[in-house]
């Protein structure tokens, strides 16, 4: 029987991957940049220990997936990446994390997790496969738990607006639709949720492990909550601008009415002016 334990943390916004690379003299796993894996020698160096059977990937979108580690380990090893990128959002470590176990027999077959009937046979491979839907999953947490803050407070500045309290709470609109639109592009552009990496489309087996995995951590199902929610949100953001256009028409209608009462008012007072 062997374990092998996988744990993924949220440490920061992004991770300078360039940079890492290029300090521990290492190359991008793939063209387009999403994550690098450390492992062998390079972990022996950072360790200072016997490294076997370990691995560390890292994110461009800021998740770092363990394999193997145990705390002293992942202390040391965030240690030592603080000397490359700077301090690591420890805010961030300690509410945005996940971890996993496989238990393989002594075949070294395994089924993806406990609530799985998929049987597989285990390689190093599937660490790698793990690795990454662990740090999307993280990711998608992150998401979720900014994108309730942001429908919490959307809707609760709708009910302001229309109490007609729009003038407290313009300068704060403005900053919900701009965290909302930024929201958008970070989501869209951080992390390739529903893409298959490079290898996971060159082996059929490779392939189906993938996709069982994602269904196992109901990434898929996660995603399409998201989409409903950025949907919400963009509705909210609508309603706002109806409602603020409304609100300055009544106003502007208000204020020529107003014109429109006092000018017999100042043709009076300039004739008496004349007497």
């Amino acid at each position: 029987m062997k374990n092998v334990y996988f744990i993924c943390y949220k440490v920061a916004s992004s991770l300078p991957l360039e940079k890492i690379a290029a300090f521990l003299k290492t190359q991008m796993t793939f063209s387009w940049k999403e994550y690098i894996e450390l492992k062998d020698k390079q972990l022996d160096i950072i360790l200072k220990t016997d490294s076997e059977d370990k691995s560390v990937y890292l994110f461009k979108y800021g998740c770092i997936s363990f394999v193997n580690f145990s705390r002293n380990d992942i202390y040391d090893f965030l240690k030592y990446i603080e000397l490359i990128i700077g301090k690591i959002d420890y805010r961030l470590f300690y509410n945005y994390h996940e971890s996993h176990i496989l238990e393989t027999d002594d075949d070294l077959c395994c089924n993806i997790g406990k609530k799985s009937n998929t049987i597989i046979k285990y390689t190093n491979g599937i660490n790698h496969i793990i690795a990454i839907i662990l740090a999307k999953s993280v990711e998608m947490f992150v998401f979720d738990v900014k994108l309730s803050k942001l429908l919490s407070n959307a809707e609760k500045f709708i009910v302001f607006l229309q109490e007609g309290r729009l003038k407290w709470y313009r300068k704060k609109s403005c900053l919900i639709i701009s965290k909302i639109l930024r929201f958008e592009f970070d989501s869209i552009n951080s992390v390739r949720i529903l893409d298959r990496p490079m290898f996971a489309e060159q082996s059929i087996k490779a392939k189906e492990i993938y996709d069982g995995l994602m269904e196992y951590f109901e990434i898929s199902d996660r995603f399409k909550i998201l989409q409903n929610k950025i949907n919400n949100l963009r509705e909210i953001t609508e309603l706002y601008t109806s409602l603020s256009q409304n609100q300055m028409e009544y106003r502007l209608i208000m204020f020529e009415i107003l014109l429109l009462l006092l000018f017999p008012l100042f043709i009076v007072i300039e004739n008496l002016l004349q007497l």
